[in-house]
C-alpha cells in the first residue's frame, strides 16, 4: 500500500475565548460572547441524575457482547454515589429515567432493569420513571394499552408521577394508552404543573416525558411532540427533560431556552444525529453511547447541570448554569449560543494525506477542525479540474471523547493520469462553516 502525506498550511483566525469563565460571581446575565459564569457560594440542596433510552434487552451482559446497557445503567448509579461522596452536599436524591428503559416492553426486559436497580440503587434515592415508546412495541399489533399494564405491573401502579424532593417539584408524564401521544394526558399535565408553580414561587419545576417538545432541542424537529408544547409554553420556569432522539447531550443545541427550558438526555444505547438537515443518521461507532446529566439545585432556585460520558469516565465541557427562569432569564437561547459561536477553524498545521488500499481505492485522511462548541459535520468534494466528481457528508466525532479527531474518506478508484482536488469544509452546530481546504492529490 502506498501512503502520500502532505501538510496543508492554511490561514486561520484567532480561536474564540474559552467556553467557561472561572469568575466567581452570580450568574445574573453574561456579557456578550461569554458563557454564564460560576455561581457565587452555590451549595446544592438537591441532586439527581437524568437519563433516557436505556433500552435494556433482557439478555445478560458479557464482555464483548452487543447489549451493554445493563452495565451502563449500573455504572451510572454507582458513579453518582461516588461523585456525591466527594461533594459537600452528599445527597443523591433521585434517579430520573425519561422513558425507554426497555427495548420493547417485554416482562424479561423489565426484570433485567429492576435487577440492576435493586442491586445498585440505595434506599435514600427515589426512582422516578415515565414510559417511552419502546415500552409499547411488543403490544402494538394487538393492544397497545397492554404496554401500560406491564409498566404498572413491573414498575409502579400509576404511570404518571408528581413528587416533591428538596423543595423542588418533579412531574413525570407517560404516554397515553396508545403509546404514541399525550393528548389524553394534557389536562392532568397542565393541572399538575400549575399546582407546582403555585407552590414553588420562582423555583424551577422539573418535567420529564419521553419525546422532546417539538422545535426545541436538537432532534425535536423529527422526533418531538407538538401537543405538549401547548402546555409548556405557559410556564417559563419549566425545566423539561426528554429523550427519544438519541442525539448527543454535548451538542450545544441539546439545551433550548425560548418560553421555557428544555434539555435532551442523550442515550445509554446508541447515537443518532442529523446530517444535511435529515434525521436518522447513525454516526460512526454509534453504539459507543452512554451519556446522562447530573442536576443540582440550591435553595434559591439556581441550577447547575453537568453532562457525563461513561465511555471515558469524564465530564463534557458543556456545564449549564440556570437562574431566574421564572423571570425569563434565557442565557442558553439558540440566538445567544449561535452568536457566541464562531466558525470552525482548521489549525495551521492541519495534515491531509492520501493512501491506496489493497483494492486500489484512494483513501483521503485529515485532522478535524476546532470549534468553540462542537464541529458537527464535514463535507468533502472531489473535483476533476472544476468539475465535481463525488461528494461526501459525515458527522464529526464530537460525541466520542475516546476518539482521535481524524477522518478518513474512501474516494473510490480514481482514473490514472487525471488530476484531482479534494475540497474539505467543516460545519458547526449552528451551520457556520470553516474556510475550505483545497488539497491537490498527487
Amino acid at each position: 500500500m502506498q501512503t502520500i502525506k502532505n501538510t496543508v498550511k492554511i490561514g486561520f483566525s484567532k480561536l474564540l475565548s474559552a467556553c467557561y469563565s472561572a469568575q466567581s460571581r452570580i450568574c445574573a446575565g453574561a456579557k456578550a460572547g461569554e458563557m454564564p459564569a460560576l455561581f457565587k457560594d452555590f451549595e446544592p440542596t438537591v441532586r439527581f441524575a437524568v437519563c433516557s433510552d436505556v433500552h435494556i434487552s433482557g439478555k445478560e451482559s458479557v464482555p464483548g457482547d452487543e447489549h451493554p446497557e445493563e452495565e451502563r445503567l449500573a455504572k451510572l448509579i454507582n458513579f453518582m454515589y461516588d461523585y456525591s461522596a466527594k461533594q459537600r452536599y452528599k445527597g443523591f436524591d433521585a434517579l430520573c429515567v425519561a422513558g425507554d428503559m426497555t427495548g420493547s416492553g417485554r416482562e424479561n426486559e423489565y426484570d433485567a432493569f429492576n435487577r440492576v436497580i435493586k442491586e445498585n440503587l440505595r434506599s435514600e434515592t427515589k426512582l422516578l420513571i415515565c414510559t417511552g415508546n419502546h415500552e409499547y412495541i411488543e403490544y402494538r399489533d394487538h393492544d397497545a394499552s397492554l404496554g401500560a399494564r406491564m409498566f404498572e405491573k413491573k414498575i409502579q401502579p400509576n404511570q404518571d408521577t408528581h413528587a416533591v424532593i428538596g423543595g423542588y417539584h418533579f412531574i413525570l408524564c407517560s404516554y397515553s394508552e396508545d403509546g404514541r401521544t399525550f393528548r389524553a394526558k394534557l389536562p392532568w399535565l397542565d393541572s399538575e404543573i400549575a399546582a407546582a408553580v403555585r407552590d414553588s414561587g420562582d423555583r424551577p419545576v422539573f418535567v420529564f416525558q419521553h419525546p422532546a417538545p417539538q422545535f426545541t432541542v436538537y432532534g425535536s424537529v423529527a422526533w418531538g411532540d407538538r401537543d405538549i408544547t401547548k402546555v409548556f409554553r405557559k410556564y417559563p420556569q419549566i425545566v423539561d427533560f426528554s429523550g427519544h432522539s438519541h442525539y448527543p447531550v454535548n451538542d450545544p443545541r441539546s439545551i433550548s431556552q425560548n418560553r421555557y427550558t428544555a434539555l435532551g438526555c442523550g442515550t445509554l444505547s446508541y447515537f443518532e444525529t442529523d446530517l444535511d438537515g435529515f434525521a436518522g443518521n447513525f454516526p460512526y461507532d454509534t453504539k459507543q453511547a452512554a451519556q446522562f446529566y447530573i442536576v443540582e439545585g440550591d435553595k434559591n432556585g439556581n441550577l447547575r447541570i453537568l453532562s457525563y460520558d461513561m465511555i471515558t469516565d469524564s465530564f463534557f465541557d458543556n456545564e449549564y448554569r440556570l437562574s431566574a427562569l421564572a423571570h425569563k432569564n434565557r442565557e442558553y437561547s439558540f440566538a445567544k449560543m449561535k452568536k457566541r459561536d464562531g466558525r470552525p477553524v482548521f489549525p495551521p498545521d492541519t495534515e491531509v494525506s492520501v493512501r491506496l488500499n489493497e483494492d486500489g481505492e484512494t483513501l483521503l485522511s485529515f485532522t478535524g477542525a476546532k470549534d468553540r462548541f462542537v464541529t458537527e459535520s464535514y463535507k468533502v468534494s472531489l473535483l476533476s479540474g472544476i468539475i465535481p466528481v463525488k461528494g461526501f457528508s459525515f458527522s464529526g466525532k464530537y460525541m466520542y471523547l475516546f476518539e482521535d479527531d481524524r477522518y478518513e474518506v474512501n474516494l473510490g478508484r480514481l482514473k490514472p493520469g487525471k488530476k484531482y482536488t479534494a475540497c474539505i469544509k467543516a460545519m458547526n452546530a449552528f451551520a457556520k462553516t470553516s474556510k475550505e481546504i483545497k488539497y491537490k492529490l498527487p
